[in-house]
């Protein structure tokens, strides 16, 4: 042990002000139009990307044999607009009029509601997509034929893979949106 006494360790403690000090109106404003845009910005991405699938998957549906591949495709068509949907509904929405009255109130309701939204994103944006990808990539290897099998096992791995990822990464983001609304707690303790 080291020979700090309590009373030097209680003065460090209470000189880091910074740590306690709640943002002010017109940083907190900041924060929340940024964080307002990169929504904005991500929501417009998820779109086009679901309208991508719809149209690839809908090309697949005429031009690819073989009715695993078909039901596949129009299954990841239909998880692609329900994952919009749900993007949609889960996503925080802007409002000038409770943002102008508290900012502060404003800000951290929509961080809650990003957060939450991040937290399920296995059930309403994963899961979804995987009884389709599980069927395209049946029908797939099937008509590879010998190497089907293979390529089924590789390609399933590596979307297991990648969708563990997006999971991780989204929890963590969801964790780190419920430490900005510490931040912006008026009384700059936390929750």
């Amino acid at each position: 042990m080291t020979d700090i006494d309590d009373g030097s360790l209680q003065r460090i403690w209470q000189a880091d002000t910074a740590a306690f000090t709640p943002m002010d109106a017109d940083q907190l404003q900041w924060q929340a139009d940024r964080f307002g845009d990169a929504i904005i910005r991500r929501n417009r991405r998820e779109y086009v990307a679901a309208g991508l699938c719809v149209i690839f998957f809908g090309a697949t549906l005429w031009i690819l044999p073989g009715w695993l591949l078909k039901a596949g495709s129009l299954l990841i068509i239909l998880a692609s607009l329900f994952v919009a949907w749900q993007l949609s509904r889960r996503t925080s929405r802007p409002d000038p009029v409770a943002a102008a009255t508290d900012v502060r109130t404003y800000f951290r309701d929509r961080l809650e509601t990003e957060a939450q939204m991040l937290e399920a994103i296995g059930r309403w944006y994963l899961a979804p997509l995987l009884p389709g990808l599980g069927l395209f990539l049946a029908g797939q290897a099937i008509v590879m034929g010998s190497q089907g099998r293979i390529w089924f096992i590789m390609t399933a791995g590596t979307l297991v893979l990648l969708f563990t990822i997006i999971w991780l990464v989204n929890r963590r983001a969801a964790a780190q949106l419920r430490q900005q609304m510490s931040w912006t707690d008026p009384t700059g303790y936390g929750e």
